[in-house]
């Protein structure tokens, strides 16, 4: 018996008593001393009652109706950043009125510090949950995660519930834990969910009990989560966390240093801690020494381990819930060279069909081992991996890596040759012996309906690509990759791009001893060299190429040298030496069959013509070639050749034709994004301005091309654009 209960038993004692002594004096003495003998019972009586009043006071205080649960985990005394997403939760969790409580779902992907979140505004938040809080790690990924059924347990108990009273059928367990939760203003952490199965019989009915749910996984099919998705940390976020894990003196002493080593870490709250605890176990370790060691992702997983801490322990719990299909495409993603991709890349690497590559990379996403980074230039969705995710993708064996390495750059073949038809249609391309691999009709179709929207969303994983073949040794797929790409990589003016892929290329095709794609390289080459206006090294690689066309019997790549050569010659005004090479080259390239570079040595041509005074012969010569593009469909070329007239046209003092042949070179190249193009055509209506006396329209002209010339780091144009600009202001 409790000691409330016998101090209520001996209040009633004392109450009988009392009357007992009343009616034994009664008996004895009559009715004398009545009225003392009443007076003594009653006084006894209600001594006896507030006896009673008084033990049930002290009880009822000494032992609550309901106990009050205090569960949380202790909270880091080092917790940084999250400062936006705390006081959402805070928003959230203490917005009341609605029929159920609040629910904030937690999600990210390992390492991110959910819970630590979690626990910190739960903390923040107790006072406003004064019937207390209870917390759960649902251990959602382990090999034997929480039931639901046996929380629900745990958590009855907490809450006063007698365990013998404890039903068994899951279903009365949450029917009692929402009557139990009933009118009570509770916060109930659920930790490290697996999804929302786990998740629903867990959450209670009132409006007063709060939730916060951490999971790797989307909670959103729950009805009335709100969602908050950790991200990774800011650098100056990060770099925050590993002082104050290390000491501020470890990082005050080599501030970049410790910039680097957290973005290596990949910003991540998990491994930036680990990071903090190496250099505070190790006094003697600089923080650029540990930068250093997790310079090579090959090994990088291996420092970011101490104690019970460990970034790759926490990325496998995600890996090991996959299914076996999801697996193999998380390995093979790790194959991939580039830093994003759609979903035709993985159907490639598995050579599966596109929509089971999607359904693929939709579980990834949600698994947290990969991100969506949305719609690139096509429209297509886009992926990425965390830096530390891709390193643990690329340690797991995989025996299908050759194989499926030689069919993602056979797929990229495949996109960027029909990529380059449609850019510039006609063309007479050099082939490789690479195989290619097919990507379905009708997403090539959708990809490529803008050829140069393709290649800007794809440039970056091209020449990593190029990269890629060349470390594996297959030759053939970097150099023709490499020719099919030269088009949009001098469109773009992405010099060093161009000419990375080019170097790889050539090295490539020199150490596989095939001189024939040597000199495809070589030519390839010397038309950067020309465009960098680097005149002497084109000339150089043409001569090299001419040489391994010949050894090779290319009778068509001979011809094309020609035209190379003799559009060199041109821009230095060597104005005989061009025209020799450029008729001879269009004689001879006709020949081959090449309607399309024998139109572009009449252009030039043309262009050689105006250089020798010669208008009369150029405009003929300007309107063949651009008849010739315009069947053919290079809307690029015809651009070019519409320059070119209009310049004609200028030199003969026909403004207006100049005007409207410029501004149809103009509309053709801002359609197809062809920066330099453009500035051309505005540099040549700068130039029938000033000869129509509109100054003020003639600068603003040149200042629009001069912008691009900079942005484009094209020198001979901002050089010739210099000159125009004094010329006007001299006049």
């Amino acid at each position: 018996m409790n000691s409330g209960g016998a101090r209520r038993l001996w209040a009633l004692a004392g109450a009988a008593g009392a009357f007992a002594a009343v009616a034994a004096g009664w008996q004895v003495l009559g009715d004398v001393g009545l009225m003392q003998y009443a007076f003594a019972g009653v006084t006894a009586l209600f001594g006896g009652a507030l006896a009673w009043f008084q033990a049930d006071g002290a009880d009822r205080r000494a032992a609550p109706r309901h106990p009050v649960p205090r569960e949380l985990p202790r909270d880091i005394s080092d917790f940084t950043g999250r400062s936006d997403e705390l006081a959402e939760i805070g928003r959230l969790v203490r917005g009341r009125g609605r029929p159920s409580g609040p629910l904030v779902a937690i999600t990210g992907k390992g390492g991110l510090g959910k819970t630590t979140l979690a626990v910190r505004a739960a903390q923040r938040l107790a006072a406003d949950f004064p019937d207390g809080q209870l917390f759960v790690n649902l251990r959602g990924y382990d090999p034997l995660p929480a039931e639901p059924p046996e929380v629900l347990g745990n958590f009855l108990r907490a809450l006063g519930t007698d365990p013998r009273a404890i039903p068994d059928a899951p279903h009365d367990r949450e029917q009692l834990l929402r009557t139990l939760t009933a009118g009570r203003r509770l916060l109930i952490v659920l930790d490290n969910a697996n999804g929302p199965r786990q998740v629903r019989p867990l959450l209670p009915g009132g409006p007063d009990t709060a939730v916060i749910v951490t999971s790797r996984v989307p909670l959103s099919s729950i009805e009335g989560a709100h969602t908050i998705v950790l991200d990774l940390l800011e650098t100056d976020e990060a770099v925050e966390l590993l002082s104050r894990v290390a000491g501020p003196a470890r990082v005050a002493d080599d501030p970049e240093a410790a910039r680097r080593l957290v973005t290596l870490c990949g910003h991540m709250p998990l491994a930036v801690r680990i990071a903090g605890a190496r250099l505070a176990e190790r006094p003697d370790l600089r923080v650029t020494d540990l930068a250093g060691r997790l310079a090579d992702e090959r090994d990088r997983l291996d420092h970011l381990e101490i104690g019970d801490l460990d970034v790759r322990s926490t990325f496998m719990i995600s890996y090991r819930g996959l299914s076996d299909a999801q697996q193999r495409a998380f390995r093979l993603l790790g194959l991939f060279p580039g830093a994003d991709f759609t979903s035709w890349p993985l159907a490639a690497l598995m050579g599966v069909g596109l929509r089971e590559a999607e359904r693929h990379l939709d579980a990834l996403v949600s698994a947290q081992l990969l991100d969506a980074t949305g719609p690139d230039e096509t429209g297509a969705a886009r992926y990425r991996f965390h830096d530390l995710l891709r390193a643990l993708a690329r340690e797991q064996p995989e025996p299908e890596a050759a194989a499926a390495a030689g069919r993602l750059l056979g797929a990229y073949l495949t996109l960027a040759a029909e990529a380059e038809d449609r850019f510039q249609p006609g063309e007479l391309r050099k082939a490789g012996a690479h195989p290619r691999h097919a990507v379905e009709a009708a997403h090539r179709d959708e990809l490529l309906r803008d050829p140069v929207a393709w290649f800007i969303a794809e440039r970056y994983n091209v020449v990593a690509c190029v990269r890629f073949a060349y470390e594996r040794e297959l030759w053939d797929a970097a150099w023709e990759l490499t020719h099919i790409a030269a088009p949009f990589f001098e469109m773009l003016a992405t010099w060093d791009d161009w000419e990375a892929a080019e170097e790889l290329a050539l090295a490539g095709s020199r150490r596989s001893h095939n001189r024939w794609a040597e000199a495809i390289t070589l030519f390839d080459t010397a038309a950067l060299y020309r465009d960098l206006g680097r005149p002497d090294e084109a000339l150089a690689a043409y001569e090299e190429a001419l040489a391994g066309y010949e050894a090779s019997g290319d009778e068509h790549g001979r011809a094309a040298v020609m035209l190379g050569q003799g559009i060199i010659h041109r821009n230095r005004r060597a104005w005989d030496v061009a025209a020799q090479r450029l008729s001879d080259g269009a004689e001879r390239l006709r020949a081959a069959g090449d309607h399309r570079l024998a139109a572009q040595a009449r252009r030039s041509l043309a262009v050689v013509r105006c250089g020798q005074g010669r208008v009369g012969e150029a405009i003929p010569l300007f309107q063949e070639a651009l008849a010739e593009f315009r069947r053919l469909g290079d809307r690029r070329a015809e651009a070019y050749a519409w320059r070119g007239l209009a310049q004609a046209q200028l030199d003969t003092d026909d403004l207006g034709a100049a005007a409207r042949s410029f501004d149809k070179s103009l509309e053709l190249t801002r359609q197809l994004r062809d920066r330099r193009g453009e500035a051309r055509a505005l540099q040549g209506l700068g130039r029938v301005s000033a000869a129509d006396g509109a100054t003020a329209a003639a600068l603003r002209r040149f200042a629009q091309a001069r912008e691009i010339a900079d942005e484009s780091h094209d020198q001979v144009l901002a050089k010739e654009l210099d000159r125009d600009v004094r010329a006007v202001n001299e006049a």
